[in-house]
Order: C-alpha cells, then structure tokens, then sequence
C-alpha cells in the first residue's frame, strides 16, 4: 500500500467474486466448525455457570432498568455495560436474535485462571453488532484497553471505514479493536461482515481464532488502501484456524486493494515480531498476508496455511528470519491491477521455505517475479517444495535451481476444478516433507507418525 509504486489504471474494472473454489474446502472444516460451535452453545447457550457471575443483554426483551442478572431481566443496551467494572471469571452474553449498534469501552481485567468472558446465549443467529460511524470511537464496536477478555461467538457487520483520515487514525478503526497493553485477548467463532478491517489487534499475547471474515469490496482508506481482515501492529500474536473470503476493492490508486492479514507497527510505539499464522483459508482476497517496510522483527512464521487469492500470497516489504511451511498456495488468478501478480515480494534477509506447494499461472516464478524490484531470493533456503505452472506459460514455475528435495510437477490435487486441494492418492507430494514438529493439517489430521509430513497444507488420508 504505502509502499508502493504508483502505476496508471487501465480503465476501472467491475469485479463480481464467485467463491465456488472455496466450496469444497469449506465443505471439509464443517465438520470440526460444527463440534466447535456445539461445544460453544453447550457451555453458554443455554446460560453461564453456576460458578460465575452472569450480565444478560437483549435487544429485543431487554430493560435497562433491569438487573441484568437473569435472562429473565435482562438489559437492552450497551450503554449498560460501561456502567460497570466486571471482574474475573465474568460473563457477559448477549441474546442471539439480538441487533446492536454503537461503541462499548471496556476496561475491566480478567486474569489468566478467570478471564471474562464475552459470548451469547439462547437460540437463533449470532448477536449482531455494528458501529458504521468513524467519529464514535474510531468506528469500533469493542474498544479494549483491559486484558484477559475472550470475545466468542458474535457477528459484526458493516463497520466504519476511515475514509478522509490519514496516518495512525486509519489504524484505529476496526470492528474490535484492542489497545496497547489490551494483552491476552482471545477472539473466537466469530463473523465479520462488510468490515474494513475486522480485528485490529495492538496489544501482545493475543489469539484471534476460529473466525470467519467476509465481503467487503470497500476502500479502507480511499483511494489507496482496501480492506483488511485482520491487523496485527505488536508481538506475540497468534492467528489460527479462520476463514476470509472476498476482501478486496476493485479501483483506486493501485487499480486494487485489500487482504486477509497486514502486519503495520509504524504508529503505536510497538514492534512486531513473533508472529504465529497457521491454519487458515484465504480466498478470493487481494493477497493473504502483507508486511509493512518498517517492521523490522523476526519470526513471522507462516504455516499449513491455503492461499487462492488474487496478487500475492505474501508481501514481505519487512519482516525477517521467518519460516514459511507446508502453505497450499494457489496464484493461478489473473491481476485485478495490470501491475502485480507475484507469489511473493521479500526485502530483508534469512527466510526458510519448505514443504510448500505452489501452483502458479500467467507467468510467475516463485522465487523469480519480483514486482517493484523487491525480491531478494538469493538469501532464500528453500527446500522440499512443489512448483507447478497450470498453463503452461513457464517451464520453470521456480525461479531458481530446485534446491534439495524440490520438483517441479503436477500435484495431482483430488479436484482442482472444485477447489478441493488434498492430496489425491497418486500424488508426488505425498510422503516427501521435513519433518517439522507440527501435529495437525489444515484439516485437522494428524500427520503422519512416521514424522515424513506431506507436502503443502494437507495430509493424504486413505
């Protein structure tokens, strides 16, 4: 974004996402989503322990004159819950069915044995939640400056975006924002609709997991920024286990814009670094993960990772001594900017890549095409990794000789055309990984016990 070079658009270009790729492996996560949501509704749905104090809130049967402390007496608003200081072991559950809208600051702690809870209970569709006015509280629906707090099982739609605002108030927006010492958030089973960004995380320790991120074809930022999943601006966090679709606008300064993950520190007087994304889907998005110049920090490690998007699979402006593992990466869209179509951009130094898959179209060589001359490849270990052009439009969809374990070859995924990405049985990607410690696919599998993983993000299972 800021980084870039400016080129001319040739002509605006309409986009219309169809997301039939993404079918299939949606289609396998069901699964392991529907026991995560039963065990959710099991332990709140039907109310919160005996052993904790409870607040109710609802939209519809609420009373602001009520306690609050029966389902029964529920509240109606949000104001209710800045009225308060809430304690450990907390819990505070919004009825589904229920529609909000507005800001909450919330500044209470829990503790690392006893963190508050902020979930919902009953039946129905998930409380819904949205904030589209930028000049309350940046556009937020949950500004945290306490720690501890787990946020589980919400859906935040249609939030601010931070048009006509420069420099760090454009990184203040963001359905759920948490302040600098806001450490030890979790943010769970969630759904972020239509949100500029949806989880801006600037304090340390935090997991954002399990959430779903969707549809938004707006400008951040008009006209050079679009849309952004999730930012990361500290260290110590972890991204895992959540699904984006359909994050880009079409237009602008750079023709299009957007993505599931940036990493941007310039603005908090924190450092990113140690940075754990695993175990996500990305579809349809202008690019996976971007890094911005200034980051300067180390181990921002990407693994078991599926990437079908449009630009790049990850900008590494800054960032080093990473590790990039056992990704599915899918860069067989055309550009939606006539000007970038790469798998990677890497400035700085010591990035290890191995057991991946990258099956590429238009040209790209992986560690080859470097869009505004940033790609220092020379300093890249690259190992046990798959390349396959699609095409045809290059025989050498690497870039550099094929270091040790690395082929070129067609992965014989169980069905491309469907956008189901495991391995069929006859795939050469079976059984040639480093073992590298980990203990689940995309998937959640096992890997193999005879500590040879598979190459790319999923485990063959006969």
């Amino acid at each position: 974004m800021n980084d870039r070079k400016q080129y001319p658009q040739e002509g605006r270009m309409t986009l219309s996402i169809k997301s039939t790729q993404c079918k299939q492996i949606v289609k396998n996560s069901v699964c392991f989503s529907m026991i995560v949501s039963l065990l959710f509704v099991l332990c709140l749905g039907t109310g919160c322990s005996n052993k904790a104090n409870c607040y109710y809130i609802d939209s519809q049967a609420g009373n602001d004159a009520n306690s609050g402390r029966s389902m029964g007496s529920s509240w109606k608003s949000l104001k209710k819950l800045e009225e308060f200081t809430f304690q450990p072991g907390d819990q505070i559950l919004f009825a589904k069915n229920s529609a909000f809208q507005g800001s909450i600051f919330f500044s209470s702690s829990g503790t690392a044995e006893k963190p508050i809870i902020i979930g919902s209970y009953g039946v129905g569709a998930l409380p819904s939640f949205s904030n589209p006015d930028q000049n309350d509280r940046n556009g937020n629906v949950f500004q945290i400056s306490g720690s501890h707090i787990v946020i589980d099982g919400l859906s935040f739609e249609k939030c601010a975006d931070a048009n006509l605002r420069t420099g760090k108030a454009v990184l203040e927006v963001g359905a759920i924002f948490t302040q600098k010492g806001a450490d030890d958030i979790t943010i769970r089973n969630c759904e972020f609709i239509d949100c500029p960004i949806g989880v801006n995380i600037v304090g340390q320790h935090s997991l954002v997991t399990n959430n779903t991120f969707k549809d938004c074809n707006r400008f951040l930022n008009e006209p050079g920024w679009g849309p952004i999943g999730i930012v990361i601006a500290n260290a110590y966090n972890e991204i895992s286990f959540n699904r984006c679709i359909n994050y880009v606008n079409v237009g602008g300064t750079f023709g299009a814009d957007g993505g599931f993950i940036e990493l941007d520190d310039r603005y908090f007087g924190t450092q990113v670094h140690d940075i754990k994304i695993h175990h996500n889907q990305s579809f349809d998005n202008m690019g996976f993960l971007e890094i911005e110049t200034n980051v300067d920090g180390d181990n921002i490690d990407v693994y078991y990772n599926l990437s079908d998007d449009y630009q790049q699979f990850i900008f590494y402006w800054g960032g080093k001594n990473s590790k990039i593992e056992n990704n599915t990466v899918i860069r067989t869209k055309p550009s939606l900017n006539g000007a970038v179509n790469t798998v990677f951009t890497i400035r700085k130094e010591n990035f290890i890549v191995r057991n991946n898959i990258f099956v590429v179209a238009n040209g790209i060589q992986v560690l080859k095409t470097a869009p505004y001359d940033v790609g220092n490849y020379d300093s890249v270990i690259h190992e046990n990794n798959l390349y396959f052009c699609t095409d045809g439009s290059t025989d050498d969809p690497c870039g550099k000789p094929l270091g040790t374990g690395e082929m070129i070859a067609d992965p014989h995924f169980v069905d491309i055309s469907e956008g189901d990405y495991r391995l069929a049985k006859d795939s050469p990607a079976i059984d040639q990984g480093i073992g590298l410690g980990y203990e689940v696919d995309l998937n959640h599998n096992p890997l193999d016990k005879d500590g040879i993983p598979d190459l790319g993000a999923f485990e063959y299972i006969e």
